[in-house]
């Protein structure tokens, strides 16, 4: 019940807030970008990114600034860090939502409710996940003017130069949160001289991140979701690097009531070739594509076997099982046994090599 409650008022809150703002005149107006939220020593810490020049045009000269205010309860910490601000609060601009580590763990539930009920939030920002929301927030520098915006196009970029993360809208967020059969995950990011970096997502059960995964894990997830564009595998012959990068994917998941069933196939283009391989002779592909084909399907197993130790959903498993079969057991994937048997195929455009006669 509760749950359909909720997803009743996101689906008003998706309607309403879509209409018009009333008109301020930029110079009166703080503008928001960022929202960052702790929780230390029984306390919410709000901070805010504010962009420090709101009329300037020249986007390569405008800088930002973070506010920060705490208290016990969470919407009094919104009002609180609004009201230190100058300015008044100008929330139709705000792109990014941080939450810290500790929020994810345990406070998901108040942030989530509350934030569905919040006429000022967009639905549309995009979630990450940090160690520290208002340390990361405040760790501008002369390449991070804009803490915000340069999370934001790291993660566009990403999906076409490593596939480490995922873009979360909250309005998905809340959806994966509270629908049947489905987990959240969420990108982590941190900042490492003067420059965000993706490490891989955080998974959740229900409202609470139970655990992680690495950026090569990320990267196998977004393979299986068809989303990603530029996914490593490589393997080491006699300590001489073969590397590949998938391109192309089509894979399909399928739940049983005792199997997982991965199938498909992905394209995929050589990278880097130390053994010096013949790449014109097809039976040297064809063995590289089975070598392949097993590297890949084992990452698959051991990526959906820590998936079910942590129990997070996060491949929508359990809402597969019930399309398939109309029986409500979202659970059921957790002790199933895992086929991933998806085809490895390198790519010949470009490669000239003699097909030898059969006879």
């Amino acid at each position: 019940m509760r749950k359909t409650i909720c997803l009743f008022v996101l689906v008003v809150l998706g309607i309403s807030l879509g209409g018009c703002y009333d008109y301020n005149e930029l110079n009166e107006l703080a503008i928001i970008v960022g929202l960052g939220i702790d929780y230390k020593e029984n306390e919410y810490i709000v901070t805010y990114e504010v962009l420090s020049n709101n009329v300037d045009k020249e986007a390569a000269n405008t800088k930002a600034y973070t506010v920060s205010e705490k208290n016990e309860a969470f919407p009094k910490a919104l009002d609180l860090t609004a009201d230190v601000i100058p300015k008044k609060a100008y929330f139709s601009h705000t792109d990014l939502l941080v939450l810290s580590t500790d929020i994810a763990k345990d406070h998901m539930e108040d942030i989530i409710d509350y934030l569905l009920r919040n006429k000022n939030i967009r639905e549309t920002l995009n979630v990450v996940v940090v160690d520290d929301a208002k340390k990361f927030l405040s760790s501008t520098g002369d390449n991070l003017a804009v803490i915000s915006k340069n999370v934001n196009d790291t993660i566009t970029s990403d999906k076409t130069s490593g596939s480490y993360g995922i873009e979360k809208k909250y309005i998905d967020l809340v959806r994966e949160i509270l629908s049947y059969g489905e987990d959240a995950a969420i990108s982590k990011v941190a900042i490492d001289k003067e420059k965000v970096m993706l490490e891989g997502l955080v998974l959740f059960d229900d409202y609470k991140m139970v655990g992680e995964l690495s950026k090569e894990e990320a990267a196998i997830f977004n393979l299986l979701n068809n989303t990603s564009f530029n996914v490593i595998l490589d393997k080491e012959f006699d300590d001489k690097l073969f590397s590949t990068s998938v391109y192309r994917t089509k894979i399909n998941l399928e739940v049983t009531n005792k199997i997982i069933n991965i199938t498909g196939n992905v394209e995929a283009t050589v990278l880097e070739n130390q053994p010096n391989f013949n790449l014109k002779d097809a039976e040297t592909i064809e063995k590289l594509e089975s070598t392949f084909k097993y590297v890949l399907n084992e990452k698959i197993t051991e990526l959906i076997k820590k998936l079910q130790e942590y129990k997070a959903d996060i491949l929508y498993l359990g809402e597969k099982y019930y399309i398939k079969s109309r029986e409500k057991n979202e659970n059921i994937w957790e002790n199933a046994k895992i086929n991933a048997n998806v085809t490895f195929n390198i790519s010949k455009k470009g490669i000239i090599y003699e097909v030898k006669d059969a006879n």
